[in-house]
């Protein structure tokens, strides 16, 4: 851990108590709900909703990079070991923030959530509503007093990283998965997280990977039995807000419900508790919910999805 500080933080923050000049309490408000936009609770609710209720395969890539750069976030962090600004400067903190600072989380999977689904969708005005949004969110840490500058540009550009790979990368990759036969591709689901985990063990990390983990077998029973072959975005309304309903219901019991039962972070099973409810979370988004919705009618074929069609294909069918 950096226990003295340099130059570079020095003026960062110089930085953050020249920004805080222009506090009002009405910006207070703003920033503070800007930042919540980078949230773990805004991708847990965003993320099925897209999944769900508009396009299934581009539901199933964005959660992929979101997870990832989750993941990568939280080793650079690790890695770094650099502390809040508020450390050393207690009165510049606006905004409840633990953990270390470098990089930005908020600003580097911001970027990385509104670009990719600005890339996936094919939508001109997701790129100016999401790098607008992008730029808010990193400010916002920096009015709030929980980010240097520094570590907002940083996960800037480890997230502009991440998206450059991912665009180069992902179609390479999914139409290897595609290829691989659903047995091996279970195996690939449940040791390729397995060994994320080996290489970064933490609390964090793990749940990271127990969602990839998941949501990848799911996605593999769920193309296997083509359960995520009936529902369209657009219309039915009233089957459309059914799903959001049945599906957020059973995922808050899952994340939150569990969470109050399985052993807090004091006992000794902890991780491995706390890796089965982030698991349960991923294949619930991916073949549990996706399974009730069918069963119980609201269903009339995923967004995105036909019978028989791989939903690693890289078709983008958003409207």
């Amino acid at each position: 851990m950096m226990n003295e500080m340099n130059d570079i933080l020095i003026a960062g923050l110089d930085i953050i108590t020249a920004v805080q000049q222009l506090r009002s309490p009405a910006a207070d408000t703003i920033f503070r709900g800007i930042t919540l936009l980078g949230h773990e609770e805004f991708y847990l609710l965003v993320l099925p909703l897209i999944l769900w209720c508009m396009d299934f395969r581009i539901g199933v890539r964005l959660s992929f990079v979101v997870l990832l750069s989750h993941y990568v976030n939280i080793s650079a962090k690790d890695f770094f070991a650099e502390p809040r600004p508020f450390i050393f400067r207690p009165e510049v903190q606006l905004f409840p923030a633990d953990g270390y600072s470098l990089p930005s989380n908020h600003a580097q999977t911001g970027l990385v959530f509104w670009l990719a689904l600005a890339w996936l969708a094919q939508k001109r005005y997701l790129w100016l509503i999401g790098g607008g949004l992008a730029l808010l969110i990193g400010f916002s840490r920096v009015y709030l007093g929980v980010h240097f500058p520094t570590d907002v540009l940083a996960g800037w550009g480890l997230g502009a990283i991440l998206l450059l790979g991912f665009g180069l990368i992902e179609p390479l990759l999914a139409a290897w998965v595609g290829w691989l036969r659903p047995r091996h591709q279970g195996v690939l689901a449940i040791l390729g997280p397995i060994f994320l985990f080996w290489l970064h063990p933490c609390k964090e990390s793990a749940s990271v990977v127990a969602a990839l983990s998941g949501a990848g077998i799911g996605l593999i029973l769920a193309q296997q039995y083509f359960i995520t072959a009936g529902l369209v975005p657009q219309g039915e309304w009233p089957k459309l807000a059914g799903r959001v309903f049945v599906g957020l219901t059973g995922l808050i019991i899952i994340w939150a419900g569990l969470k109050m039962v399985f052993p807090h972070e004091n006992n000794d099973y902890f991780l491995y508790f706390r890796y089965i409810r982030y698991w349960l979370a991923g294949i619930w988004l991916t073949l549990g919910a996706p399974w009730l919705f069918d069963a119980t009618g609201l269903t009339s074929g995923i967004a995105g999805t036909v019978p028989g069609k791989n939903m690693l294909d890289n078709t983008k069918t958003m409207r």
